[in-house]
């Protein structure tokens, strides 16, 4: 998901990942699972599989776990804020986390083309010192947007046929 901010001073990109289920759904969805688990799994108890109810525990948590990271994922934002001098770019699940400070004047995006039908296109900031590539959780048509609204700008788009090998 993009999210353009225009005021007279700066702009600012928010670039976070589309999300199909809030951490709340995911827990019901869970839930749900477990108890269907749960329900199965005693029910070969009461058969007299009783050892199917520790496999039964480590499939529900193993769910829960991997649910919890994918879902941690899907928080995470990269903040880009564009000023007469300066491009910043800000990175991180809940807060910012990583923080990287281009020159504007010598800062251009790199732009990677798709090399491939579910290929995406790959952007980064280059100056003389650093590369930082941003958007990498995006879709294509999202990574699209993003090059638009950096073009307007404007800032500078170079094609980077060197970073694919």
């Amino acid at each position: 998901m993009v999210n353009l901010n225009n005021t007279d001073e700066s702009w600012v990109l928010t670039l976070s990942p589309n999300r199909s289920a809030n951490w709340a759904q995911t827990k019901l969805l869970i839930a749900v699972v477990a108890f269907m688990v749960l329900l199965i799994a005693l029910a070969w108890a009461f058969v007299g599989a009783w050892l199917i109810l520790p496999f039964a525990g480590i499939e529900v948590g193993l769910l829960w776990y991997i649910s919890y990271r994918v879902s941690l994922f899907t928080y995470q934002q990269q903040v880009i804020t564009i000023s007469e001098g300066i491009i910043k770019l800000q990175a991180g699940t809940y807060r910012p986390r990583k923080s990287w400070r281009f020159i504007r004047q010598q800062t251009y995006v790199g732009l990677v083309e798709a090399s491939g039908q579910f290929d995406c296109i790959q952007l980064r900031f280059v100056d003389d010192t650093q590369q930082v590539v941003f958007g990498e959780f995006l879709n294509q048509s999202d990574r699209l947007i993003v090059l638009a609204h950096l073009k307007a700008v404007p800032i500078q788009v170079l094609n980077d046929k060197w970073w694919q090998a």
